[in-house]
């Protein structure tokens, strides 16, 4: 069993809630899906009102993108597009806040105040979230433990990513402004399973409201992890509960590996102006006959090459940190500002065309002593040679503190990159626009009346009564977020049974993961499709994995099932049935129950997705008496 010494992990658990309308305005949350027109801006930071401009603001503004906003009028209108102030904010929504942060112990503000939170990544037409603190300082018990909750708020939800390009960014405006609770957690959290059944849990209270919604991004995790040390690490964006697990078990070893080489830096005396006294240098004619294809594609555009001697960051630039070394964490940081998609190191050298010559003619150009480094990068554009050494500066200089205050993203496999630096104070202002809301004791009495709320684990109990089901196979529904589409199916298809939908949703899909097969296109919807095309006796079970397939293929369900529809007729398999029975007669001798099951085995095996096991079972149970 792996321990995880000095891990502490606090969660940010956003929920998004159901109530029928968006948190500042009347337009609904579910949208037809058309784009009816499009709009662009561009965002810039603003001073706070200490004359402070918010470094994570900043460094998106730096980007420099053209941002494209797709606007579906059926639930959007001008307070989402910025172009009309916010109305009244949505009464249950916030009903909803209280009656859970009264749950979950917390101190009710007695006047709720909207805030503006600085966001300038386009994710927010305005520039700013506008999020209210609802409750402070609670806490709630799970598997014998206390957990603290440090906040409560409401807010709404920001706009959808669809597409990344050079210099641009494309959201939809579809789910901008639905509301949206987020409950952050104090860091009690010690180990990656335990933070997966505190998400759980809290995913299952908003639900017993009834208000939760469903769908993919409905929930997702922030993670604040931090080790023995170290400095707080923001993970931004998980939505799945097995994908939480596995970011937390790799920021882990990412950030104790971070802690290894700021003792091996200690160790070799190395200070901050040992790096920050470094200056590049132009090492261009070393390279000027270099067989590195890389190197030479460069200079034939009119490139230049640089260089950077590391002082004591021998070892340390080929180091593994979670699975990459340290110079990958170096170049992800120089990406996000410049562009540049690789450099060189002296950990890996000589390789990539790049001569032992060249490697001793530039450690001598740059002074290298015993337990030094070098950084090369070649650049076609050199007014990017000042920020790319800052950036590698600065990182260098955080290596031999640890681990580094700062924002990462979660990719699909559990790890993570650098997204931006984190936060500070100066991101949020009061919002003008929205009146203060007043909690009072008679506000409270009605919301307890009004809001229903329950222990998450009475609805797990009841999840597992209704349909048989065992207690892991419940919470699976939920953690996953098909509980939902589970209870749907059997109520609009009550022909199947809650094993076999089970089986469908939850099975299927891993089965295909694990086939190298990207699911993400194997949404609520397309199982509705094929249930329904089951349950018209168009599709046989047989044939479901391979729809899921061709779905993940980018071919519809539509397409899929008529190539797999039903076209072998009850005459077909009746005179297949005879010549079963003319040729096994090894079958004949068995008892009728056995015969009946392996003849119908033999011809669905034979017709697998193109036969209605319906009529076999019918055929075969007539003809065998």
């Amino acid at each position: 069993m792996v321990r995880y010494e000095g891990l502490k992990v606090g969660l940010e658990v956003h929920i998004q809630l159901d109530t029928g309308r968006k948190l500042f305005c009347k337009c609904g949350a579910e949208c037809i899906g058309d784009v009816d027109f499009r709009f662009t801006r561009r965002l810039r930071p603003t001073q706070s009102e200490l004359g402070q401009v918010d470094p994570a603001a900043l460094f998106e503004f730096q980007k420099g993108l053209e941002i494209e906003y797709q606007v579906d009028k059926s639930c959007v209108c001008l307070v989402e597009m910025d172009e009309e102030p916010p109305h009244e904010p949505d009464e249950l929504a916030i009903s909803i806040a209280l009656r859970t942060a009264m749950f979950l112990n917390m101190d009710v503000v007695d006047e709720i105040h909207f805030m503006r939170k600085i966001v300038v990544d386009g994710s927010n037409t305005t520039g700013f979230q506008r999020t209210a603190i609802i409750g402070l300082n609670g806490w709630f018990e799970l598997n014998g433990k206390k957990y603290g909750v440090q906040t409560l708020a409401i807010e709404e939800e920001a706009s959808r990513l669809m597409e990344r390009r050079e210099g641009r960014v494309i959201y939809s405006l579809d789910r901008l402004g639905i509301p949206l609770i987020e409950i952050s957690t104090s860091p009690d959290i010690g180990d990656p399973g335990e933070a997966v059944e505190v998400a759980s849990y809290l995913g299952r209270l908003i639900k017993t409201t009834g208000y939760k919604k469903g769908g993919i991004g409905s929930v997702r995790q922030d993670i604040n992890i931090s080790v023995h040390g170290g400095n707080v690490v923001e993970v931004k964006g998980v939505q799945k509960l097995d994908q939480l697990k596995k970011v937390i078990e790799y920021e882990y070893n990412r950030q104790m590996r971070l802690m290894e080489i700021a003792s091996l830096l200690r160790e070799r005396g190395v200070k901050d102006d040992d790096v920050l006294s470094e200056e590049e240098a132009d090492i261009t004619l070393i390279f000027s006959t270099t067989s590195s294809k890389i190197l030479r594609k460069i200079l034939e555009k009119g490139g230049k090459i640089y260089g950077i001697r590391l002082k004591g960051f021998r070892g340390v630039l080929g180091y593994d940190v979670g699975g990459k070394t340290f110079a990958k964490e170096i170049l992800e940081r120089i990406r996000f500002w410049t562009g540049i998609r690789g450099l060189f190191h002296s950990d890996e050298l000589p390789k990539y065309g790049v001569s032992d010559d060249e490697v001793r003619r530039v450690s001598e150009l740059l002074g290298l002593g015993g337990d030094d480094a070098f950084i090369i990068i070649g650049f076609e554009d050199v007014s990017q040679i000042k920020i790319a050494f800052e950036k590698i500066r600065e990182r260098c200089v955080e290596a031999i503190y640890g681990v580094p205050a700062e924002t990462r993203a979660a990719n699909e496999d559990g790890s993570t990159y650098f997204m931006r630096p984190r936060p500070g104070m100066a991101r949020m202002y009061p919002e003008t626009d929205v009146r203060p809301i007043r909690v009072d004791k008679e506000v409270l009495k009605e919301v307890g009346k009004r809001v229903p709320i329950s222990d998450p684990e009475k609805l797990l109990n009841t999840i597992v009564e209704k349909y048989n089901l065992a207690r892991d196979e419940a919470l699976e529904l939920f953690n996953r977020d098909k509980l939902d589409l589970f209870e749907k199916v059997l109520s609009k298809y009550p022909v199947f049974k809650p094993r076999y939908v089970l089986n469908v949703i939850l099975s299927l899909p891993k089965t295909l993961e694990r086939e190298g097969y990207n699911t993400s296109r194997v949404d609520d919807g397309i199982f509705l499709e094929i249930f329904k095309h089951l349950s018209s006796g168009q599709l046989a079970k047989e044939a479901v994995e391979d729809v899921l397939r061709d779905v993940c293929r980018g071919i519809s369900v539509d397409e899929s099932v008529e190539r797999r529809r039903v076209k072998v007729t009850v005459e077909d398999i009746r005179r297949e049935l005879d010549n079963i029975l003319r040729e096994r007669r090894d079958i004949m001798s068995l008892p009728r129950e056995v015969r009946v099951k392996r003849v119908i085995g033999i011809i669905m095996s034979k017709y697998r997705g193109s036969v209605n096991p319906i009529d076999v079972k019918k055929v075969v149970e007539e003809s065998i008496g």
